[in-house]
């Protein structure tokens, strides 16, 4: 019995080791920042202003909202300035940092090469793993040209000192989310012009399904039920919950005309009249006609999930 539970004892040690090992030293996986320098030209900035601004949604959360405005909105001024997410169903405190090029709490120190790995491979300038609630797994699409142009924009916007901290993630939350990094090895294609295609690349880089597909209780999306909504938002405000965006006519977006889901993307305001106090209109809204036009294209292609998502109550 004396060596039975010896050899127990031994197995647990080595496991609780390995544990650590996995979480500790190899994760997260990570390369070197790489030496590149974002251009400098009015096209590329402009250029990164329309990603920024209108298909990533990188201000819209990196600023702080504006709690009477619907669609996202966020105060102009502070542009930039980041905010924490707290009390909406996360694990923990996510905190997107300050992207304005002030040098001391936001990016102004950071080379363009520690912002390039964390756009698009969830590293952090001191090696830590991003919370995924930045969507560097979707960025990881964009081209090196796309991200460059990111952030030669940004580093035009104005300095703001504004130290938000870093995330505080609950455990095991925390240990799981340094096994989810890792280097972007293969360049991404780029950009699409076919309409669907192009509105299936603009759906990835709005990080649509992060809210509006089906999850199970570990936050996995379920599969096949891609865009059948339902997830749960909670905020000072209110209940949210994300839409049922596939196309099934009775519970998804099938029966909205193509006119009313330009009004979804223009006004954050929903078939029946409501606004949509979460939708990021005011990013979309930012899109060309074409883009919309081809977003909306993409969604009518998924499939329709029959799940009928409870309203939403706000105050």
């Amino acid at each position: 019995m004396k060596k039975i539970l010896i050899g127990i004892g031994g197995l647990l040690v080595l496991a609780v080791l390995g544990v650590v090992f996995k979480f500790f030293v190899l994760s997260p996986v990570a390369r070197a920042a790489p030496d590149v320098h974002a251009p400098t030209s009015a096209e590329a900035i402009a250029r990164g202003k329309y990603l920024a601004n209108s298909v990533t949604g990188c201000t819209s959360c990196h600023s702080p909202p504006d709690p009477n405005a619907p669609g996202g909105a966020f105060i102009e001024e502070q542009i930039g300035a980041g905010r924490e997410f707290a009390d909406e169903g996360f694990p923990g405190t996510p905190r997107a940092r300050n992207l304005t090029p002030d040098k001391e709490t936001g990016i102004g120190a950071y080379t363009d090469g520690e912002l390039l790995r964390s756009m698009r491979e969830g590293i952090g300038r001191d090696g830590h793993a991003l919370f995924p609630l930045m969507p560097y797994l979707n960025y990881a699409a964009l081209t090196d040209e796309d991200a460059l142009s990111i952030i030669a924009y940004l580093r035009t916007l104005k300095p703001i000192r504004n130290d938000t901290g870093r995330s505080q993630i609950d455990f095991p939350v925390s240990m799981i989310i340094r096994t989810v990094p890792k280097p972007v090895e293969t360049p991404a294609a780029p950009e699409p012009t076919e309409p669907v295609a192009r509105g299936q690349w603009l759906i990835k880089m709005g990080s649509c399904a992060d809210c509006h597909d089906v999850f199970d209780n570990h936050r996995q999306p379920i599969e096949g039920k891609h865009f059948g909504g339902g997830a749960e938002f909670k905020f000072p405000k209110g209940t949210v919950y994300a839409a049922n965006i596939s196309s099934d006519k009775e519970t998804g977006i099938g029966a909205y005309t193509d006119e009313e889901l330009l009004r979804v993307l223009n006004e954050g305001i929903a078939k029946d009249g409501r606004p949509l106090w979460v939708m990021p209109s005011a990013a979309f809204k930012g899109l060309t006609e074409d883009d919309k036009k081809a977003m909306i294209a993409a969604l009518r292609t998924v499939p329709p999930v029959k799940n009928q998502v409870p309203r939403s109550q706000m105050r």
